[in-house]
């Protein structure tokens, strides 16, 4: 029995450190998301723009309550008047008489009012404004969620491009390593008299320019580094090692666009908000009813039998309070036509958001197609790739035997050398490419699953 358990614990344990081993170690691409959304200015400020369009709406929504207004008044002047009628203000006329004898002189006056005018029926207009405001609300958020996704993009790329220089980092410095095995021997074998002193020189060659390379892919690497700051704003970052040429098996994922996806929302959210604007301009042609009330109290240094009081407190003298309820009907009756040339105008853009919709839906659909099949025929490429570098590695070892057994020269050492070198760096671009191609993908699908499981 405990034999039994001992065993156990030893599988238990093998079966920990196994699954500790293959998780990545350092900043993971998920981590890098998080990080990114919250410091990202681009997505900050489509936040911002989403909270203004909310904040629009309650705006809108407000407008269906009563309006009120308050208006305090108290004036010194004169009060001559003569008689005829008159438009004082658009839309509103007055007839003033007086009498011959009446004095020109001044007086005090107070006067305060509140005013409410509540349209309680506008034939659905106040409720297709408010329906327009939510339809531009989704469409901020749609907006949010693509720069999102954009981001998701920018992040997973130079992630991946971080990765990318730090493999070819390490193949060029296994080339200085390799070359410069290559010039030790040369240079014991020279000294020996078994090989002429030009191997030397031609060996001290390719090592100067593996350096070369080397010194080349540092600064990239260092570079790409700097540029992933700009979304990750972290001064010390460790990347997986491992994780840039390994790959697990892939999920498989769907080859059409969802409707759901950020991009196309956008543009659906654009449609809605025309359409409600096209039957908003129907509304519009017809009337508005409101009801109507007001107080108002007024005071003045003028006495019911015509007598003056010039004082400036004679103002609150005199006072009168009336009220005063209605119905009214507001009808601009220029809308009639005006509005039928919206009706026109706001059809047309609805058709041309469709169309964009549509356009948008199919090349979206074609692109995932098109990078999908090129996805499983990568992936080919890569087992491939690995199967020749596996043979290129083989050679290599066998021909240095051979240079150090005497059996070639070190020209032939160096072509294999070149060979396997090229294999490698063929190794990289093939599996970058694969990545660039599962990054599109997910953008694409708006599906990132696939990559946040590799990194």
């Amino acid at each position: 029995m405990k034999y039994n358990l001992y065993l156990i614990g030893i599988v238990s344990m093998l079966i920990s450190v196994s699954t500790y081993a293959q998780q990545p170690t350092g900043l993971t691409l998920t981590r890098a998301w998080e990080l990114a959304y919250q410091n990202y200015s681009g997505l900050l400020a489509k936040n911002a723009l989403l909270e203004e369009a909310e904040y629009a709406q309650k705006e809108i929504q407000s407008l269906s309550l009563p309006q009120m207004q308050l208006q305090l008044q108290n004036s010194y002047g004169t009060f001559a008047g003569s008689n005829g009628a008159f438009f004082p203000v658009p839309g509103v006329f007055n007839v003033n008489g007086t009498k011959a004898d009446q004095e020109n002189t001044t007086a005090a006056n107070t006067f305060g009012s509140v005013l409410v005018d509540w349209k309680f029926f506008e034939f659905g207009k106040q409720r297709k404004t408010i329906k327009a405001a939510g339809y531009k609300v989704q469409e901020a958020k749609s907006g949010y969620d693509a720069t999102k996704l954009a981001l998701q993009v920018k992040v997973t790329s130079l992630y991946v491009g971080i990765l990318y220089a730090n493999s070819n980092l390490g193949w060029a410095d296994q080339q200085v390593k390799r070359v410069k095995e290559i010039l030790d021997l040369a240079v014991s074998l020279a000294d020996a008299g078994l090989k002429p002193g030009a191997d030397t020189a031609l060996a001290s060659s390719s090592y100067l320019l593996a350096k070369a390379s080397r010194d080349e892919w540092t600064g990239k690497y260092n570079a790409g580094k700097i540029n992933f700051s700009e979304v990750v704003p972290l001064t010390e970052i460790q990347f997986p090692q491992q994780s840039f040429m390994r790959y697990q098996a892939l999920q498989v994922s769907s080859d059409s666009i969802s409707p759901s996806h950020p991009y196309l929302q956008i543009l659906d959210k654009q449609v809605r908000y025309n359409e409600t604007q096209n039957e908003l301009s129907s509304n519009k042609m017809l009337p508005s009813f409101s009801l109507l009330g007001g107080l108002s109290a007024r005071g003045s240094g003028i006495s019911a039998d015509g007598t003056v009081n010039q004082d400036l407190s004679a103002g609150y003298n005199n006072t009168a309070r009336n009220y005063l309820v209605g119905i009214g009907l507001t009808w601009n009756l220029s809308n009639i036509y005006t509005g039928s040339l919206a009706k026109k105008r706001t059809a047309q853009a609805v058709q041309a958001s469709k169309f964009s919709y549509d356009l948008q839906k199919l090349q979206m659909n074609t692109a995932l197609q098109a990078v999908s099949s090129r996805v499983s025929q990568q992936l080919k490429q890569v087992a491939n790739t690995r199967m020749a570098l596996e043979k290129a590695q083989q050679a290599y070892n066998l021909y240095l035997s051979r240079y150090e057994s005497g059996l070639i020269n070190l020209t032939e050492l160096l072509q294999i050398q070149s060979l396997l070198q090229q294999v490698e760096k063929n190794a990289i671009e093939v599996q970058q490419e694969f990545w660039n191609l599962l990054i599109k993908k997910a953008e694409l699908s708006g599906d990132f699953s696939e990559l946040s499981s590799q990194f």
